[in-house]
């Protein structure tokens, strides 16, 4: 043990020589030896240093990236352009998209729907809780909740906002959906719905944005569509109104909006947000070929913007929305009421080919209107064209071919249809295709193409077509009540193709009037195959809306879409800077 402690001692001894030695080196003796040094062997120095440098950099940049992972920075600006211009960022007056769309980032709701169109709480601490008798829901609004001046938001807003929307004196669209519902204050952040009867679509009234009181309760009735609030508004949602330009015409040229601080659900990673209002497509394509915007939407259906791929700085989504190209056939035409020539005509009905010619691919083969967020299950009608199916149809429908005429007959008269539609691009083509196909069973068809006001008034109406080829627009509650009731066979109902059946109305009726989702399911697959049955329609294709964004924007995670303004509902999820934190 001893010689081990003296062998320790003479070897720190040495070490510690050495490092005296080591102190003895100065900068000018370094320049000495350096001096000796011939130019090459200069030259393996200066690249020795670099190497080792740039391996030192590299590998405290590597142990940096396996300690850390990306995270969102606030900063960014995002610019999107929108047709039309702001009339009211007041979302009991809202009904253009462009308005909904800003209300969506300015207000709040009591509930809202996420990224898989379910619907969770915003305001609110949970769901609803909902009494036995399926009337009354009861809600309990979050802590720190305050508007964009930071004052409270209390249950007095929210029974302001339903009282105020059911008085006809302020002219709200909502006022009809409202009506039979009454809402009661139990306390300072607690509110009681009372619905006169059970309602299975009701809780989606709860995604109504709430107004402040202290603002509104001063406007009267006569100023309220003129009141200056509904464009300088004050919200509780993620952005606020910061700035709004103005040509010298009067017209909006941009809203901008900032990012609240004291959003109850934190701040948003994108600072700015501003929204340039164009006057048409064309303006809206100009816009982002020039970069001053960094995005837009449009559904396909309604517009003659053509984005066939991504731009090199954008990416193209295509968001399915619960809007529908549908053919309704008229159930009181003397062919059509044949069901088995309403079959063979979806038989012979080739849907994937007006998708790829019609709407250039940017439509999806239907699923159906009848399901809920969760589930998206395909329509089932069969998808696919089966001509020698459709031919068996139509001799079961006692129609054959006349070879003197070259068309179809029965008792003697010309299997005659008329496919009206009305004047936009993509439903001309698609009655052009449909036509073509239905020819080639020897069927007489003729198209008629009218200007929307006219369809609506002339065709739609008075239910005076053979054949319409028209939109079916659902919303988030997948209720078929007003489409396929027989109570609205007649204007102002949606049934428009007069189809009445008892089993149908009972289970429409047992599914809207219970708040039970597994009854609610059960009740419409139920209806969906009586439909596919009694094929009254035929679901032609889904509507996608187009949105190119441009690539600097992060986690973007749209999924289902209501409507094209619940993309702004993700928008506090999106950023643009990033930084790394650890771990």
């Amino acid at each position: 043990m001893n010689g081990f402690l003296r062998t320790s001692s003479t070897f720190f001894k040495e070490v510690g020589g050495g490092i005296k030695q080591i102190k003895l080196l100065n900068l000018s003796s370094l320049r000495k030896v350096f001096s000796l040094l011939g130019k090459r062997e200069k030259q393996v120095i200066y690249v020795l240093l670099i190497v080792a440098l740039v391996s030192l950099f590299w590998s405290i940049r590597n142990i940096y990236v396996a300690v850390t992972v990306p995270a969102p920075a606030f900063g960014g600006i995002y610019t999107e352009g929108l047709i039309g211009q702001p009339t009211y960022l007041n979302p009991i007056l809202a009904y253009e998209e462009t308005d909904l769309s800003l209300n969506r980032l300015i207000y709040s709701s009591l509930y809202k729907y996420d990224r898989e169109g379910n619907i969770l709480p915003d305001l609110t601490e949970a769901m609803p809780q909902i009494s036995e008798n399926q009337k009354e829901y009861t809600i309990k609004l979050k802590e720190g909740v305050k508007w964009h001046n930071d004052l409270p938001l209390t249950a007095d807003d929210v029974v302001f906002t339903i009282n105020l929307l059911k008085d006809p004196n302020f002219k709200s669209p909502l006022r009809n959906s409202w009506l039979s519902t009454n809402v009661e204050k139990i306390d300072a952040k607690t509110v009681k719905f009372i619905t006169a009867e059970v309602s299975g679509p009701f809780i989606h009234n709860l995604t109504l944005p709430i107004l402040p009181e202290y603002i509104w309760s001063k406007v009267e009735a006569q100023n309220f569509l003129t009141s200056k609030f509904n464009l300088e508004a004050i919200g509780s949602g993620p952005y606020q109104l910061k700035e709004i330009k103005k040509l010298a015409s009067g017209k909006i040229y941009s809203i901008t909006l900032e990012s609240y601080s004291n959003y109850f659900l934190g701040k948003p990673s994108i600072d700015t947000l501003i929204f340039k209002f164009l006057d048409d497509d064309q303006e809206l394509l100009k816009s982002l070929h020039s970069r001053e915007i960094d995005g837009f939407s449009f559904t396909p259906l309604g517009s003659n913007i053509r984005l066939e791929k991504e731009q090199d700085r954008m990416r193209l989504l295509k968001l399915p929305l619960p809007q529908y190209q549908v053919v309704s056939f008229n159930l009181k035409n003397k062919h059509l009421r044949n069901g088995n020539l309403r079959k063979a005509l979806a038989a012979a009905t080739d849907r994937q080919q007006i998708i790829n010619e019609a709407f250039y691919g940017n439509a999806l083969m239907p699923t159906s209107p009848l399901v809920f967020a969760s589930e998206g299950n395909a329509a089932g009608q069969a998808g696919g064209t089966d001509i020698k199916q459709a031919e068996k149809f139509l001799e079961l429908a006692d129609y054959n071919v006349n070879y003197e005429s070259g068309f179809r007959t029965k008792d003697g008269i010309i299997l005659e249809l008329t496919i009206t539609t009305n004047d936009f691009p993509a439903n001309i083509k698609s009655a052009e295709i449909l036509a073509a196909q239905w020819r080639k069973l020897a069927i007489k068809v003729n198209l008629q193409i009218l200007p929307g006001k006219q369809l609506s008034e002339e065709a739609i109406k008075n239910r005076n077509f053979d054949v319409l080829l028209f939109p079916q627009k659902y919303g988030a509650d997948p209720d078929p009540f007003f489409f396929w009731h027989s109570s609205q066979t007649s204007y102002p109902g949606l049934n428009l193709t007069g189809f009445e059946n008892e089993t149908a109305d009972r289970l429409i009726t047992e599914g809207r009037t219970t708040t039970n989702l597994e009854t609610r399911k059960q009740k419409y697959a139920e209806f969906e195959a009586l439909i596919n049955r009694e094929t009254p329609v035929i679901f032609l294709n889904q509507a996608v809306l187009l949105y190119a964004i441009d690539n600097k924007i992060k986690n973007i995670g749209l999924g289902t879409l209501y409507d094209p303004s619940s993309r702004m509902l993700d928008f506090p999820n999106w950023y643009i800077m990033e930084k790394r934190v650890l771990k």
